[in-house]
């Protein structure tokens, strides 16, 4: 590597973790003066009170909490309980934020990480339909991507589907480019909302399957298998206790 590339690499560190920092201050101006984020904390409080006192994300004690930050109170008849309804090993994904005790600080970092993957997602979705707009095109483009309202509301709620998005584009420029094991470990990867991306997998794995590439579905399991061995280390009926709050979630 050259001094002049070496040089550029770091100072497009620097702008990155520049304009990051901007987010960051700009999403912190708005978490507090503006309550909410309720998909982001249902997950921030699952994460801070497993890792921080070993109480099972998916208990009535934690769905307490929440609910208390959210309403004030417990939650009454007829409203969202908001509890865990995750597999366990998405809390490995919010451990960075949980470990953040101010909660509209993670939360506006949180968003940021979201603005971050909606503008990534953008550019790899361009490579992978092999289109180059026009600067013109391209800014307009981008500034859609941040700012439709299937963007923005997650983005508002602190939902996780973005990065799920980005995970996807991702899984389909690595079919594209061969690198099998790459998109089998995504694929496990994005089982973390597994309603989403259900039917999704189904089809990948049979399209594999179909053209022998097996490695993409031998991957997918091996990470699935990883992951969700590590959540019966740490509570060993997770799958259950997991389960029973799917069953319930649709009241």
């Amino acid at each position: 590597m050259t001094r002049n590339s070496s040089i550029l690499i770091i100072t497009l560190l620097v702008l990155g973790l520049g304009l990051f920092g901007l987010l960051v201050w700009g999403n912190y101006r708005y978490t507090t003066q503006n309550p909410g984020g309720n998909d982001f904390l249902v997950h921030w409080m699952g994460a801070k009170s497993f890792f921080e006192e070993g109480i099972s994300p998916y208990s009535d004690e934690v769905a307490i909490r929440i609910q208390t930050m959210v309403y004030g109170r417990p939650a009454q008849a007829g409203e969202h309980e908001l509890r865990v309804a995750y597999p366990l090993y998405s809390i490995f994904l919010f451990l960075p934020f949980a470990l953040i005790p101010d909660y509209n600080f993670a939360r506006a970092v949180w968003m940021a990480v979201l603005e971050s993957g909606l503008i990534i997602m953008a550019f790899l979705s361009l490579r992978l339909v092999r289109w180059r707009p026009k600067p013109v095109v391209l800014a307009l483009f981008l500034l859609f991507s941040v700012f439709w309202y299937h963007a923005l509301r997650p983005v508002i709620l602190g939902n996780v589907v973005i990065l799920i998005g980005l995970a996807i584009v991702g899984i389909l420029l690595a079919i594209r480019a061969g690198h099998d094991e790459l998109a089998g470990i995504l694929m496990g990867l994005i089982t973390i909302k597994p309603q989403v991306v259900l039917l999704l997998i189904v089809f990948i794995c049979l399209w594999a399957a179909s053209n022998r590439r097996w490695k993409i579905v031998i991957w997918f399991l091996i990470s699935l298998g990883f992951l969700t061995g590590v959540g019966i280390i740490l509570i060993p009926d997770w799958i259950i206790q997991n389960l029973r709050e799917v069953i319930r979630y649709p009241s």
